[in-house]
């Protein structure tokens, strides 16, 4: 072969190789835009239901609102109205359906961890009403606080502060 062969030859075999590589980076990229991301609710109909409910569950839990100087039995009220506050954002969400949900991999967990919420929620309030206050203990799941969990998955709805601080 001569050196033109050659040149001719390494051409072709660089057009092939190229090719190969396209074709793989095509076949990862289109892969990758169709899997789920684990992390993110993804599907419009949830995170747009989402967003709704939450809207209405910050207007209630702000009126519901009540400063720590109040009497006890008012406090642990105010409570258990936000508590019903979120518990209505849990209720709008499980009417979407297990199903709905369990397909975007994050969203049974985030309404699982409001649930959560709620449970830490009304402990404290529990131990208020009894004369034995203790301090409000959020779970740690998987390495991340629960209010990391539940501000961090694409959704349009974080926890109010008032939820945070009974």
């Amino acid at each position: 072969m001569t050196g033109e062969q050659w040149r001719v030859w390494g051409a072709r075999v660089a057009v092939v190789v190229a090719g190969v590589v396209v074709a793989v980076a095509l076949t990862k990229l289109w892969s990758f835009a169709n899997a789920d991301d684990p992390d993110v609710v993804e599907q419009g109909a949830i995170a747009r239901t989402a967003s709704s409910a939450c809207a209405t569950m910050r207007e209630k839990v702000a009126a519901s609102a009540v400063a720590a100087t109040q009497p006890v039995g008012r406090r642990v009220g105010g409570i258990n109205a936000q508590n019903d506050a979120v518990s209505e954002l849990i209720a709008t969400m499980q009417s979407l359906g297990s199903e709905r949900l369990e397909a975007d991999q994050p969203a049974a967990q985030w309404v699982e961890d409001w649930q959560r919420l709620v449970t830490a929620r009304d402990a404290y309030a529990r131990s208020l009403k009894s004369g034995k206050p203790k301090p409000m203990e959020l779970p740690t799941i998987d390495g991340k606080t629960l209010v990391q969990r539940l501000n961090n998955v694409g959704v349009n709805c974080r926890v109010p502060l008032l939820l945070l601080a009974p």
